[in-house]
């Protein structure tokens, strides 16, 4: 059974293992017999974390994960992965040396290990492969004990795609060029990630993994973006015009659920509430694609009537109608006093505000601009009948983090809908999105946990005593991916401080986990935020509050309160 459950927020539980074997083993067990309500089960290091569909799905889980048996043994029934390595890393040497072998020895180590995938890691694609014996065997004899391979000191700012890797127990290939820390060992041409096939990760928890030597030179093949080529509409089908994106429009939906497992995050609207107001609006099912406006500033024309509705930031909306041609002779030639004074006949455009948050009617030729926000920072346009994309792996949402989904909107883009508009507009079920607040601090609703304990001392627990009492400022490095904070300068440093110092292996993350790195300054992550990550998670916004963190500006001022994650009612922690 596991070490221990815990709370990963409302709807998931992270389970504690002390061996490989055992994740894996759980893993295939949850994959085989899903439990009531589980929603997707991704493992880690030496944790499974498991989503439900519902609060009370998860209590009940809660009880059945507890008294859970689980039986190491064999890898399971995966596929059999060879993968050519060109043994000529960087690191290879040096890392023979460190290791207190030849280099050729340590070639013949990692080429004669049987591996198997454990889970998926930082990038669609990034698998963590184990030797056979840890993925399957409680116990191991010294001769099976794995190499335990550090981390470089600095970690490099871009590895190439195809690098083959070790650090810690683990072996591993990159799929793209990324930042790493990892020792780098080896070349392979093997495609690690390939939207299509019909599983795009060559290496699956559970697969069977060879490194075959070779002695030709491997020449990398540049690799495929992972990104929705954007399509040509014709003109025939275009109705949206963008003739300006603003500092940041996206295509969102409601994103990619269920594909944790594969290292893909969920992504989809960073204010997924306001997505839906917008959608429900105009008479659209809640995950049709819209715009996501990021700071104001985008301008669109229509060529067809349309129906639209805008939601989130408080915006001024402003739609401009040409002005209609004058066709008299009089107005054509003008008169002779006209020509003797120089006056002009050009008559202006008409201008009118919209409502936000309400449904509007645009006719051909008229053209939208969104103000820059007075309150909050993203905006929703969604039209009656859904702006049509090509989907990646089942959604149209952009993921700043992975690369999936459509490139970011620019100038001279179109769209056509997907649908034709719907009559049934002006009905929104949804609550009007929280904005943050202006003259005081916003408060943000967390569920302690799962790694509190990690800023714990024997009766007390300092760290969250911080996380709690502090105001913290967002900073400007925030994004899509998550909000930095930072404490003032008359806080302590490391403003949040942990209690256990040792290395936290790679676990799963949740939307709305508040990590804390060694500098002390808490990572609230938002809808692009990695799979995995290795600082510890002290606690877990709560769904309700998710789309008015991601509304929260660069010098923002934000709070934390701890609650129940039933009631939601405040707790004494």
């Amino acid at each position: 059974m596991p070490d221990a459950v815990h709370a990963a927020g409302q709807r998931a539980l992270l389970a504690d293992f002390s061996t490989p074997a055992e994740v894996l083993a759980f893993h295939r067990q949850l994959t085989a017999k899903p439990l009531p309500g589980q929603v997707e089960v991704v493992p880690a290091a030496r944790t499974v974390l498991v989503v439900f569909r519902t609060r009370n799905h998860t209590r009940e889980a809660a009880k059945q994960l507890r008294r859970a048996r689980v039986r190491p043994g064999v890898a399971g029934e995966g596929r059999e992965v060879e993968i050519r390595v060109q043994y000529d890393g960087a690191d290879l040497e040096t890392l023979a040396d460190h290791l207190g072998m030849s280099r050729q020895a340590l070639i013949d180590w990692h080429s004669s290990t049987r591996w198997v995938g454990g889970f998926a890691g930082f990038a669609p694609g990034f698998t963590y492969c184990l030797p056979e014996a840890v993925a399957t065997r409680r116990r191991l004899r010294k001769s099976e004990q794995p190499f335990e391979v550090p981390r470089l000191s600095s970690p490099r700012t871009e590895v190439p795609a195809g690098s083959v890797a070790l650090a810690g127990e683990f072996s591993a290939v990159y799929p793209r060029s990324s930042p790493g820390g990892w020792q780098l060992i080896g070349t392979t041409d093997a495609v690690m990630w390939d939207l299509d096939r019909p599983e795009p990760a060559l290496i699956s928890p559970g697969d069977a993994v060879s490194y075959v030597p070779v002695t030709e030179t491997i020449t990398l093949n540049a690799v495929a973006s992972s990104a929705a080529p954007r399509r040509y509409v014709p003109a025939g089908d275009a109705v949206v015009d963008v003739l300006a994106p603003g500092p940041q429009s996206l295509l969102q939906d409601l994103g990619r659920p269920g594909r944790s497992g594969q290292g893909v995050p969920r992504s989809g609207a960073a204010d997924a509430q306001a997505l839906r107001q917008a959608n429900e609006l105009v008479g659209n099912d809640d995950s049709a694609a819209g715009f996501e406006v990021l700071y104001g500033g985008l301008e669109l024309a229509v060529r067809q009537i349309s129906v639209l509705a805008v939601t989130g930031a408080e915006t001024a909306l402003q739609v401009a109608t040409p002005a209609a041609p004058e066709t008299s002779n009089m107005a054509v030639n003008g008169t002779g006093a006209a020509r003797q004074s120089g006056g002009s006949t050009q008559e202006t455009e008409r201008v009118r505000d919209v409502p936000l948050r309400a449904p509007f009617l645009m006719y051909p030729g008229e053209r939208l601009r969104l103000g820059v926000p007075e309150r909050g920072i993203r905006n929703y346009v969604a039209f009656s009948g859904g702006l049509s994309a090509d989907k990646v792996l089942g959604s149209a949402s952009t993921d700043l983090l992975s690369g999936l989904g459509p490139a970011p909107v620019t100038s001279g883009d179109t769209f056509a809908l997907v649908g034709v508009p719907s009559g049934f507009v002006g009905i929104a079920d949804v609550a009007r999105t929280a904005l943050p607040e202006v003259d005081q601090p916003t408060r943000l609703r967390f569920v302690v946990g799962p790694r509190d304990e990690w800023f714990a001392s024997r009766h007390s627990n300092p760290g969250l005593d911080a996380l709690k009492s502090l105001n913290w400022t967002v900073s400007e490095d925030s994004n899509r991916i998550g909000l930095r904070l930072t404490a003032g300068e008359e806080s302590p440093s490391p403003a949040i401080e942990r209690t256990r110092t040792e290395e936290l292996p790679s676990e799963a993350m949740v939307r709305g986990a508040i990590q804390v790195p060694g500098s002390g300054d808490p990572v609230l992550f938002l809808a692009d935020h990695p799979v995995t990550g290795g600082y510890p998670v002290i606690g877990v916004v709560v769904r309700e509050d998710l789309g008015l963190a991601a509304q929260l500006p660069p010098g923002a001022e934000v709070c934390f309160q701890a609650v129940d994650p039933d009631t939601l009612e405040p707790v004494l922690t």
